[in-house]
């Protein structure tokens, strides 16, 4: 069931419900009726859900194939993007100097 693959694809994020809502502009309660197996999600929040965190169609409406479709870049690295979206300009340069030092550093 699509509220099974929800709960899923939320502890495979490592977020809250509540933080997987507000990323797709939804109520929060309204997305816990829908985990709760209560409402079926239409097909505008299915498909917002399969472009705002990647996830494949075919896994999320049918639980076939991977969860996430293939794309250019690893939901990791999508996370730490995500994560240097909410830091200043005086953090965003700390952590780009800590990566200009991880990617010159070369061990002996």
């Amino acid at each position: 069931m699509i509220c099974d693959r929800l709960k899923i694809l939320i502890k495979e994020l490592g977020i809250s419900q509540r933080q997987f809502a507000m990323k797709i502009n939804l109520d929060a309660g309204y997305l816990s009726r829908i985990i709760q197996g209560k409402v079926n999600p239409p097909d505008r929040i299915l498909l917002l859900i399969e472009n705002v965190f990647h996830v494949n169609k075919e896994w999320l409406e049918n639980g076939t194939g991977e969860i996430f479709y293939n794309c250019s870049i690893s939901l990791a690295k999508k996370q730490v993007l995500e994560s240097i979206d909410s830091l200043n300009d005086e953090q965003v340069h700390a952590v780009s100097s800590f990566i200009k030092y991880l990617t010159e550093y070369k061990p002996d």
